[in-house]
């Protein structure tokens, strides 16, 4: 099926014993599939889908973006506390994955460096071992600064929240916060710090981050799509 920017969609066709009649589906996940009864005249799929060329275009258009495949970083920049680490990689057993450290800020992966999915997750654990050693004693000398007492601090590899407060004033950080500016991490400590006097957004919460940071909504603005470049 040729779309109306030029593009040419291919599709499906799933025979289903118990079909009735034609049912189109616009998935990320399969595409665009077309399932018709077992004695159907399948030459008469195209016409079928360039009735249905609007639906379709508009819900491809409405499908949620797929993300990049994950590329390991040669580099990873912990701008919250000024430092740079070299990533090396060690193709080795295909089933196991290590790192190590070395005292030049160089970290050497290896083992399964050809799955991604597994380097992400034990970059992760290495930046979640830096932020605990970093960040919860930040954030605690923050907390005295501004006269609040903490009862906890966790740390989490999250790829939503940069970090929360619960009832009990325990924080959950994101060890991805090592990879943001000191001001950003800052913020965002006070931000939370804040959620311990008011546990809401409302208008005095606001007023009271203002106090410490008063051009919080630029830091929101600076936030918004970090997320989501980061490469940890």
């Amino acid at each position: 099926m040729l779309l109306s920017n030029g593009t040419e969609l291919v599709y499906r066709v799933r025979i289903h014993p118990r079909a009735r009649h034609v049912r189109i589906v616009v998935s990320q996940r399969h595409g665009l599939v077309v399932t018709v009864p077992r004695r159907f005249d399948q030459r008469r799929i195209p016409e079928i889908l360039e009735q249905k060329r609007d639906w379709i275009e508009r819900t491809l258009r409405r499908l949620p973006i797929k993300p990049e495949p994950y590329r390991p970083p040669e580099r990873i920049a912990l701008a919250a506390i000024g430092e740079e680490w070299d990533v090396e990689y060690k193709m080795g057993n295909p089933k196991r994955i290590e790192l190590l450290e070395h005292s030049d800020r160089t970290l050497l992966v290896s083992g399964a460096v050809g799955r991604p999915n597994l380097v992400r997750r034990i970059l992760q654990r290495w930046l979640a071992i830096q932020a605990r050693k970093h960040l919860v004693p930040w954030l605690h000398r923050t907390a005295t600064e501004l006269g609040f007492e903490l009862k906890g601090v966790t740390v989490r590899t999250q790829r939503t929240l940069w970090a929360s407060c619960s009832r009990r004033n325990t924080i959950s950080l994101n060890a991805r916060l090592l990879l943001l500016s000191p001001d950003l991490v800052r913020y965002i400590f006070i931000h939370e710090l804040m959620h311990i006097r008011h546990p809401n957004h409302s208008r005095a919460f606001w007023q009271a981050v203002a106090v410490h940071v008063p051009d919080f909504r630029e830091r929101l603005k600076e936030l918004r799509h970090r997320m989501e470049s980061l490469c940890v």
